[in-house]
């Protein structure tokens, strides 16, 4: 009995640390989200899961504690949320809640026990290669004997230790066919979930991440199987039942390590499905929680061209309060160390606000202050904002000049095609008399009907 009380607290401690430091984010095919095994999530707004949505992740091992050593979970796989290191139990001799040596039973012990207790010796020290067989042993010699639902699990571990993911598989089933109601059918069910997703069947993986998280005693192995089972709904275009999932596993308490990777998932669907109020919530959340630099520049980003977009909506009220939180958000976006490609999105972010406002003077400036940190992928949207700025404020000459530039540059780009019809806007106020001739050869590019309307 105390035996068994030993093995159930280290079982607790282990499960407990382990899914804290296999927790994932980050899809992208960005982070996304958390984010699938080589899969570009996720971004997963831009992107998701990657995201996503949001490149293929494995998912965090939680690993039960072997009853005779423990060992230690698997590295945190990328881009699941980031882990720290999980401390080791401490060995059986020296588990706080064991006896004193004096105190032990001296008989000897049944060979049955001895020989699960080798194996597990043996797990404990990594010795994967060595412990199979004696776990085999073990299930082959004593077929009546308890503990076979751990030998079983031990052994499952120990293959995929090895990378020998089919037999893993096998003996975690072996879990759940024979002892579907022990304390190990939880951790099995996520051992063959987990290889399922690794194998991109998501399908496969989605019931057993499901069984796991309603079979698993520990809070933080029940929490890793929500997550993985809202990332399985999310690639199988479920995208309702991920975001529901993804909100629940948001509210799990600390240790939580899957809640950023959530709130940007969360953020992204909610974003995708219309619902930009709850989707600002998410972003804003994020940004105020995580303590990682290039993440809480995207989500406070993020969460300005959201607010930018809620003005924008409701423009007619006259209310402030939205284009003042766009503001401040995007301009504190801009600004935040490691922004990397979020800063230059932040800059197209206050230039839309800008314009949509009508402060076309203040546009060109914040636009030439940062002319040459400009990146390349939001160039030409900031440089078509700046030529429609110009137009309104009638420099026609100069709006002319980067219309052009856009055209050339970029002629594959939407930008390019806006930039053909404001053109003749320009042309229009400026230069009228050629305005049929430049009309011809903008219909000519056949532009989207509405455009085309527009322009006759």
């Amino acid at each position: 009995m105390k035996r068994l009380r030993s093995a159930t607290r280290l079982l607790a401690a282990v499960v407990f640390c382990a899914s804290a430091a296999g927790a994932a984010a980050q899809r992208s095919d960005e982070v996304r989200r958390a984010q699938p095994v080589e899969e570009t999530v996720i971004p997963r707004a831009l992107p998701v899961r990657p995201a996503t949505p949001t490149p293929a992740v494995t998912p965090p091992r939680t690993v039960p504690a072997a009853p005779a050593q423990t060992p230690v979970p698997r590295a945190t796989p990328s881009p699941a949320p980031a882990a720290t290191a999980t401390p080791r139990p401490p060995p059986p001799d020296l588990d706080p809640g064991a006896p004193p040596a004096e105190e032990r039973s001296t008989e000897p012990e049944a060979p049955d026990r001895r020989q699960l207790d080798y194996a597990n010796a043996l797990f404990g020290r990594k010795l994967y290669d060595l412990a199979i067989p004696e776990y085999e042993k073990f299930l082959g010699q004593y077929p009546g004997a308890s503990g076979r639902a751990s030998a079983f699990f031990y052994l499952g571990e120990s293959y995929r230790s090895l990378g020998r993911s089919p037999a893993a598989r096998t003996a975690f089933q072996s879990v759940l066919s024979e002892h579907g109601e022990s304390e190990f059918a939880g951790p099995a069910a996520y051992g063959v979930a987990e290889i399922l997703f690794k194998a991109k069947d998501y399908a496969g993986a989605l019931p057993l991440f499901q069984r796991s998280a309603a079979k698993s005693r520990e809070a933080a192995l029940a929490l890793s199987a929500r997550y993985f089972a809202a990332r399985c709904f999310e690639n199988l275009d479920r995208k309702d039942e991920a975001a529901s999932l993804y909100l629940q596993v948001i509210e799990a308490k600390n240790p939580n390590p899957f809640r950023e990777d959530s709130r940007l998932a969360a953020g992204t669907i909610l974003l995708a499905r219309g619902k930009k109020a709850e989707a600002l919530r998410q972003y804003e959340a994020l940004a105020n929680e995580t303590g990682k630099a290039p993440l809480q520049a995207e989500a406070t980003v993020r969460a300005g061209l959201v607010a930018l977009d809620l003005h924008q909506a409701d423009r007619a009220r006259g209310e402030k309060a939205m284009l003042q939180k766009a503001t401040a958000l995007l301009q504190k976006g801009r600004t935040l160390p490691e922004a990397g490609r979020w800063r230059g999105i932040a800059e197209v972010g206050l230039l839309r606000l800008l314009y949509s406002t009508g402060q076309y003077a203040q546009l060109l400036t914040e636009y030439k202050r940062g002319l040459d940190q400009i990146p390349e992928e939001v160039r030409s949207e900031m440089m078509l904002l700046a030529a429609n700025g110009q137009r309104q404020l009638g420099q026609g000459k100069e709006a002319e000049t980067i219309y052009a530039q856009i055209i050339a540059k970029y002629p594959d780009k939407e930008e390019a095609r806006e930039a053909r019809y404001q053109r003749l806007i320009n042309i229009y106020n400026t230069e009228p008399a050629a305005l049929v001739t430049e009309e011809d050869q903008f219909l000519a590019t056949k532009p989207p009907a509405e455009r085309a309307d527009q322009a006759r």
